[in-house]
Formats: structure tokens, sequence, C-alpha cells
């Protein structure tokens, strides 16, 4: 699929149009309102809803293209050049900015998969700066070799983090409030077929691991004490409505005894006082228990860490050592890709850095040999085996 194509003519200012998709909008009929959820999601688990990026549009002017390039000649890309986290927000400082979005909008495009409704940016490229990058986006698209793209998104400004509907979800969880903060070129493979995504989120709370039987335990046990506090308060309001209107027929009937009728009102506030007492303790039991379905949340998260950078050892763990740190102590604010893929960035590096070293070292090994080639030596021994 052509994520990302650039225009066939050069500008007179020297920086060439180019179009991206930023990632595919999925149709309003997945919401699942009653389980509250997306049940069509990419890979990365976001379900991208028309309405809330239509909201988000504005976002894409003046949004950077960025890339973070890995040869002196800037030609070869690798993934979004993050370098870690900075109050709260990421840093980008192995990434180099070379084009400028000037709009976006939706529409619908030709994908080898069909005809996808999808989120498009356009913009401009430095092609005097990056010369020798743009000419090779040439060629690759000459030969049908198109980049991944990959879109950030991050808070408004009016929030302390990214608005979900329905709250945070590993899967089908749909971003209503957020802002388009960047879109990388990779050179590795995106977290899904449209493009990669990088949240920026904030304010989540630190936990420790539970085991899945404990967390199994908890939800279930959780979600049966919230259903019966919720019949509780219903069944009290109902009492409290009984009992307003068993008061407004006692407050006609009884005309003659002030008295009468103002004891019997002081009954009725009583009662009232300690119902709606009851309503509010009621009230705080179920804030508490939303509260350690969070925690429980946020130890499951740290559990699927562990278990998917398992197979990494420790060297190469130490990659991703502030995104681990990171994501540990705020687990629900970052995607644990994030952590997986910068562990195989480090992987790559290195790889090419001893691939370096060896070639160099053949090289100069070469070389000494060639310093000796016109010597003859005067001794000659039959090694023929033959």
């Amino acid at each position: 699929m052509k994520v990302f194509e650039l225009s066939n003519k050069d500008n007179k200012n020297g920086r060439r149009h180019f179009k991206a998709i930023l990632y595919r909008i999925h149709p309003d009929s997945c919401v699942d309102e009653a389980n509250q959820v997306g049940t069509e999601y990419q890979k990365n688990g976001i379900t991208w809803i028309r309405e809330y990026c239509e909201k988000a549009l504005p976002s894409i002017e003046g949004m950077s293209l960025r890339c973070e390039f890995i040869n002196e000649e800037r030609t070869e890309i690798l993934g979004h050049g993050d370098t870690g986290i900075d109050d709260g927000e990421p840093v980008y400082e192995d990434a180099v900015v070379i084009g400028t979005f000037t709009h976006g909008y939706i529409d619908e495009i030709e994908t080898d998969a069909g005809t996808i409704t999808a989120c498009i940016g356009e913009g401009e490229i430095d092609a005097q700066c990056y010369h020798n990058f743009v000419k090779k986006l040439e060629e690759d698209s000459e030969n049908g070799i198109y980049p991944s793209g990959s879109i950030e998104i991050m808070r408004t400004d009016d929030n302390n983090a990214i608005v979900y509907k329905y709250g945070y979800k590993d899967k089908g969880r749909i971003p209503m409030e957020f802002n388009h903060s960047g879109f990388a070129l990779l050179g590795v493979a995106p977290a899904d077929e449209n493009a990669k995504l990088i949240e920026i989120n904030e304010n989540k709370e630190d936990s420790t691991i539970m085991t899945e039987a404990e967390i199994k335990e908890l939800v279930s046990q959780s979600i049966s004490d919230f259903t019966n506090h919720e019949a509780e308060i219903n069944k009290c309001k109902e009492e409290c409505q009984a009992e307003i209107e068993k008061i407004t027929a006692e407050k006609n009937e009884i005309v003659a005894s002030k008295e009468q009728l103002q004891q019997a009102l002081d009954a009725v506030q009583a009662e009232f006082d300690s119902l709606n007492k009851k309503y509010n303790e009621l009230c705080e039991e179920a804030k508490a228990l939303e509260n350690a379905l969070g925690e429980a949340k946020a130890k499951e998260r740290i559990g699927e860490l562990q278990s998917a950078i398992a197979g990494f050892s420790d060297k190469e763990k130490e990659y991703a050592k502030v995104e681990i740190e990171a994501f540990k102590a705020d687990p629900m604010s970052y995607e644990i890709n994030t952590v997986v893929n910068k562990i195989w960035e480090g992987i790559g590096k290195t790889a090419k850095a001893e691939a370096k070293a060896v070639a160099e070292n053949n090289a100069a090994k070469v070389d000494v040999e060639d310093i000796f080639g016109e010597i003859i030596s005067t001794k000659v021994e039959d090694t023929n085996i033959f």
C-alpha cells in the first residue's frame, strides 16, 4: 500500500509535495455501546472514529515530518529517533525534521486490501537539505517500494491526558480528544498495516505485579460488589421516593395539629438524612472499587511488559532502559511495542556498528599484506600432497 507518496516535479522553492496516509478510520458501526469498546481496531489497539478524528484535523497543520538517519549520506532510516521521556512528553533527539504538513483531511483511498476511509496529511519535504534521501524515495517509488509511516498523538492543552471514549483499553480504545504531534517515516516494520502509533498519555498510578488468578478474583469480586451496591442505591432511591409521597399525603391530611405535623416532618428528615448518608457511603465504595480495577489493570500491564521482553538478554534490555523504567513508573501511559521496538533498534544499531568494525579490520589486514607483496622467498618447499 502507498503509505507515502512524493510528487514527480520539483517546486521552484526547492520543496517537494508529499501525501501520507496517517491511519485508517473505522466505521461507526464497530462501536459496541453495551460493552463500551470498539470491535474493530488496528494492531496497536486503537479504534479511530471519524467524528473525533475530524475534530483533531486542525492539529495536522504545521506538524513535523521526520525520520532517524543511520548513515552519513542520510539515505537509510530507522525508527522515531526517540531518546526518552522528559516531563511526561517524548524526546526525539536522534530524529531530524525533513518537512512540514500543510493540512490534513479524511477521504476514501484505494489500498492493496481495497478501499478504506483514511486520515491523510499533505505537505512539503525539503529537497535541498535532504537531496539524497528524496532521490532514494524517487527510486524506491519507481520500484513500488514505499516507506512505512508512524503517527504520534498526545493530549490537548485543555486536558491532562488523551481522552478516550469509555476510558483506556488495550484493545478497542477510542481517542476522543487528542492532537496530532508528528509523523515519522520508518525503516522498520510498523506496528500495524497502515501506520505505527505512539500515544502520549499521563497521570496513571504506579503499581506492582499481581498474578493472573489474583487479578481475575479481584475483578470478579469488584464487579459483584458494584452490582450489589448499585441495586442498594436504586432501592434507597425508591424508598426515598415512597417516603416523600407518604409525607405529602400525610401533610394534606394533618391540618388541625401543627405539632403532630412537625414531628412527622422531623422523623422523615432524620430518615432522609440517614438514607442520604448511606447513599454517599455507597458512592465512595463504588469509587474505591473503580480505583482497585485501575490498579489491577496497571499490574497486568507490567506483567505483559515483562513477558514481552523476557526473551531479550539483560544487555539487550539496556537499550530500552529509560523506556522500561518510564513504563514501570506509568504503565498505562505507554505502549509495550515502544519498549520492544527500542530494544530492536538498539540491536540493529549495535549489529551495524559491529559489521562496520569487522569490515574496517579486514580492510586493514589487506593493506598489511600488500606491503610485503614484492618479497620473494628463496626457500622452496614441496607442499603438493598430490
